[in-house]
């Protein structure tokens, strides 16, 4: 589901924090800042492997002091640079505003096979918005309009002229020290190891995306007390992934309802 960073303190940022993140989000990588003489910079790529990251985010981190990161997590569109964020949203006057996304799915039609939904955001929706009246994304009622049109994701922007960072529900996210990050997909979790596909049950089930229905959802609730207790960090996390990728809020509703349960179980 994609990981955004804005940091604000690029030194206190952690390599293995930014391997873990890539791990588990490594359909893409890009950055966007104000480097050292004011010039809005914009770049992305699709990554081999972490040194391939590492060595292109220490080549940017040397020319700024703050910068919004942006780690993919494939949703929507192929995997390839086009798709990777940021996204120029507006460009005119020596005036440049870019965007970052986080979360499953934005409310926009998908009409070009292999783009994004950010990429159809952008330019079916703020694209037009911005192209008249940019200052518009400053305004506190119009990115309370955003909040409520993109639900639960996140967005941030980055406006040159104002020189600062926009996060679009904000409080959704979590700060580690001065650094923002839109969820936790950057901490590390136990790595564990499957002798059998089946092992892994949420894996098992859902291993061929495209044909999950009900049933295979709602294996989950059917499992007893003993087997709920026995899913590892891995297989919670694999199943919460697949529920928000078919937007499946009732199949996250079972887990809760599940954890209640187990907890006056043993009360």
């Amino acid at each position: 589901m994609c990981l955004i960073i804005v940091a604000n303190d690029l030194k206190s940022l952690n390599y293995k924090d930014l391997e873990t993140a890539y791990n588990r989000n490594s359909d893409g990588f890009g950055v966007m800042y104000l480097d050292n003489k004011n010039k809005f910079i914009s770049d992305k790529f699709c990554p081999k492997n972490f040194n391939e990251l590492k060595k292109f985010f220490n080549y940017h981190k040397n020319k700024t002091n703050q910068m919004a990161i942006h780690f993919r997590f494939k949703t929507e569109g192929a995997i390839n640079k086009k798709n990777c964020h940021p996204f120029i949203s507006y460009q005119k006057n020596n005036r440049t505003i870019g965007l970052m996304h986080n979360g499953p799915r934005l409310p926009i039609p998908i009409i070009h096979n292999g783009s994004s939904d950010t990429w159809h955001f952008n330019q079916h929706y703020l694209k037009s918005v911005l192209q008249d009246n940019p200052n518009i994304i400053l305004n506190k009622d119009y990115q309370d309009e955003l909040s409520e049109f993109i639900d639960k994701d996140k967005l941030v922007l980055l406006d040159s002229q104002s020189n600062k960072f926009i996060i679009i529900n904000e409080k959704l996210g979590n700060f580690k020290g001065a650094n923002w990050y839109s969820n936790t997909y950057w901490q590390d979790q136990p790595t564990i190891t499957f002798k059998h596909e089946n092992d892994n049950k949420i894996n098992y089930y859902g291993r061929d995306l495209a044909s999950w229905d009900d049933y295979q959802y709602d294996w989950f609730n059917d499992l007893d007390t003993s087997d709920v207790l026995e899913l590892n960090n891995n297989e919670i996390y694999d199943y919460i992934e697949n529920c928000m990728h078919h937007e499946r809020v009732d199949a996250l509703a079972d887990i809760i309802f599940k954890y209640k349960n187990l907890i006056k179980q043993s009360a």
